[in-house]
């Protein structure tokens, strides 16, 4: 098969959609297909290919204002039609109800293609919203209306909807109009790469070496935004700092609110408790088994559909402490991990501290978690999506 793959944000940002859908198109790959690229046309980024076998075709678009990566582009345009054309693409599958999707969304559908889309992003998110707006009431007040004017109209094309959380699989098929079939299909990893006794990567030079002691330091990782509630987190390591004063924190990854988190870092008083480590490359960041040293995963988003970074941590026998958010809990359970109160600083600060004072316990976490590798194997995911392809081109 010739499959599409629409992206509305693509390098040389990343984030959790990419990694996912890059591992599923390597896969694919692998299996004897074809695969090709759409995404928004970026200066900053040029390449033609990935890996040499994935072709990338960059659509027309102008930066938006928006959030960091998000382009604007035509979606009448004849330029996204001709290239499905060209490249005789079977079925396409697309990862967000955004304009590079829509273009290619609308002319499969003149050309009689099956679209398949996957419900990543909790777009719905009222702190999703005020990037756009960039005001919290209008966020609320959009809350109400972006499945009519944004995702229904684009859902519409599908044929097949998918995701990759059951609680999210629940609540779309309440929302989606008209009804579409929606299949539940877990994001993969390639697990080989946490199957290495050694690591392949030296650790990031930048981080001080009291952040490397495992026995204290707690780790997130992800874009520095404010639907990641990363506030949370330093309220939570304030109140853990008196009783625990070697506790430390990495945040790793940068993004919108890395600037007002760095501030608020200081305002608490955790200017040597807390080290931002910008960006780090996922192969390092994997590589390097730098997960492996830390405490615990730790993370206060409930604007997660399945995070990439909790799989990763998993895999890399890091366990996590998380909210009881069901997106959370569908993925994270007691032998691997902690589930505190959603928002509730204190009850993360417990936790935290609850962590530290029984190492025993969070090492045996470790290790169920690591154990878990086979539930995210990107093969099996990748025959799984083979199946549906197979069954929207035979309809």
């Amino acid at each position: 098969m010739n499959i599409a793959f629409g992206f509305d944000i693509f390098f040389p940002e990343t984030n959790g959609v990419m990694t996912a859908t890059i591992n599923l198109a390597r896969n694919l790959v692998a299996q004897g297909h074809s695969v090709y690229f759409f995404v928004p046309r970026n200066r900053r980024y040029r390449d033609e290919s990935l890996d040499g076998a994935i072709r990338i075709i960059h659509v027309p678009s102008i930066p938006s204002g928006i959030y960091p990566g998000v382009r604007l582009s035509n979606i009448h345009s004849s330029f996204v039609g001709n290239k499905l054309k060209e490249y005789r693409i079977d079925i396409v599958h697309e990862t967000a109800p955004w304009l590079v999707c829509v273009a290619l969304s609308r002319a499969a559908v003149r050309l009689g293609i099956p679209v398949i889309m996957t419900h990543h992003t909790l777009i719905d998110d009222p702190t999703y919203i005020q990037y756009g707006l960039k005001s919290r009431r209008l966020s609320l007040i959009g809350q109400r209306i972006v499945w009519k004017v944004l995702l229904n109209p684009c859902y519409r094309n599908a044929r097949l909807i998918t995701a990759p959380s059951k609680t999210t699989c629940a609540d779309i098929s309440k929302r989606v109009f008209p009804p579409r079939e929606i299949e539940y299909i877990s994001n993969g990893i390639d697990i080989s790469r946490f199957l290495e006794e050694q690591p392949t990567e030296p650790l990031p030079e930048h981080i001080p070496a009291p952040y490397l002691d495992g026995c204290s330091t707690f780790v997130f990782v992800g874009r520095q935004g404010y639907e990641k509630s990363i506030h949370v987190l330093l309220q939570a390591m304030s109140k853990l700092k008196a009783s625990h004063p070697e506790a430390r924190l990495l945040l790793i990854g940068s993004g919108p609110a890395e600037i007002a988190m760095y501030r608020l870092a200081n305002r608490l008083d955790l200017a040597d408790s807390v080290f931002f480590t910008g960006a780090v490359p996922n192969k390092q960041l994997i590589g390097s088994h730098l997960l492996k040293r830390m405490a615990a995963f730790v993370t206060a988003s409930l604007t997660e559909n399945q995070p990439m970074t909790i799989i990763e941590a998993l895999c890399s026998g890091c366990p996590v402490i998380v909210p009881d958010d069901p997106h959370m809990t569908s993925i994270v359970e007691s032998e691997y991990g902690w589930i505190y109160e959603s928002a509730d600083v204190d009850k993360l600060a417990e936790t935290m501290a609850y962590v530290l004072e029984h190492p025993q316990e969070r090492n045996d976490k470790a290790a169920n978690a690591r154990a878990q590798l086979d539930r995210f194997d990107g093969r099996q995911v990748a025959l799984q999506f083979e199946e549906l392809y197979r069954q929207c081109l035979a309809r």
